[in-house]
């Protein structure tokens, strides 16, 4: 299995200091839960990405502001930086979200991702983590093939894409006080 994530909870390998706060989302179609976490002061910085195309995801000042669906098997992450753009939105396709025995929502992550970053660029990342788990035994075959279908309907569907995106976004950030900068 993958890693457990729970909704609301930075990485604290990088982030020293942060709020979070979680939301039930029920309306626009919508059905899940919303965190918005603010990151004030970070252990190190986060950048990601290939020589020359560098971004940071993790600084002081930013925030991400998720959302786990009910009975889907994805969640997303919107990146801001401390200006409130958008940095990029990440993608993990999940095994299950689901509710812990204190009422905590979570996902188990299926090791398949992807990054839309502005402009409309798709990347598709940790093919070879899926892979790896498929051989090492923990993930089975036919949840090897359901990743990578989850993520094609979610291509497909335009899900991961930015018209929908920002939709989405314009509807969540309100249920916070409107605010994705630190």
């Amino acid at each position: 299995m993958g890693k457990r994530k729970y909704l609301g909870r930075a990485n604290e390998r990088y982030v020293k200091t942060y709020t979070s706060r979680t939301v039930r989302v029920g309306g626009n179609g919508l059905k899940g839960y919303a965190a918005l976490i603010k990151v004030h002061e970070c252990h190190r910085p986060l950048m990601v990405g290939e020589a020359g195309a560098e971004v940071w995801i993790t600084y002081d000042g930013y925030a991400e502001l998720c959302y786990l669906p009910d009975g889907e098997n994805w969640q997303v992450y919107t990146l801001y930086d401390d200006s409130g753009r958008v940095i990029e939105w990440y993608f993990d396709i999940t095994r299950v979200n689901a509710l812990d025995e204190n009422g905590d929502p979570y996902c188990d992550d299926m090791y398949l991702d992807a990054a839309l970053m502005p402009g409309g660029q798709i990347k598709i990342l940790d093919e070879d983590e899926l892979r790896d788990a498929l051989e090492r035994g923990e993930i089975t075959q036919d949840e090897y093939e359901t990743a990578y279908r989850v993520l094609n309907e979610l291509i497909e569907n335009k899900i991961i894409g930015e018209a929908y995106m920002e939709k989405l976004c314009a509807y969540l950030l309100p249920l916070f006080g409107g605010e994705s900068d630190g």
